[in-house]
């Protein structure tokens, strides 16, 4: 009898740690891909307005759209997303964005993430250097 409490214990121990990597792992996971489509929009946006001039982009309400159609684009549709943009200036080129995410996890239910970023254009040097 004894021997079944303790192999009873030790498998629920089991499957409370692999529950919670899993958890903890799908919480990076999805936090590293909002920050990567967070970058890669914010880059791509910035290299439209001040290199491209690809889209006539004057004011920044069209800095902000095509911000966020960059941005959809490359988020996963299983996130319910939430952007928040603090700054922008299109005249100094600084764009300042809060992207926050929901999503289901089977076993524990609803998690959120949410990523900030501030990004500054400056003009391209010899290194190839264009954002702070």
């Amino acid at each position: 009898m004894r021997t079944v409490v303790i192999s009873v214990i030790g498998v629920v121990s089991v499957l409370i740690v692999v529950m919670t990597h899993t958890a903890v792992s799908e919480q990076s996971i999805h936090e590293e891909e909002l920050q990567t489509a967070l970058s890669t929009a914010m880059n791509q946006t910035m290299e439209e307005v001040f290199e491209q001039n690809s889209y006539g982009i004057e004011n920044h309400n069209e800095m902000i759209a095509a911000f966020l159609q960059a941005m959809i684009c490359k988020v996963n549709p299983e996130i319910s997303l939430t952007v928040r943009v603090y700054t922008c200036d299109k005249e100094n080129g600084i764009l300042d964005v809060e992207a926050s995410g929901e999503y289901n996890i089977p076993e524990t239910g609803k998690r959120k993430v949410s990523v900030r970023r501030k990004m500054k254009y400056t003009k391209p040097t010899e290194e190839g250097k264009k954002f702070e």
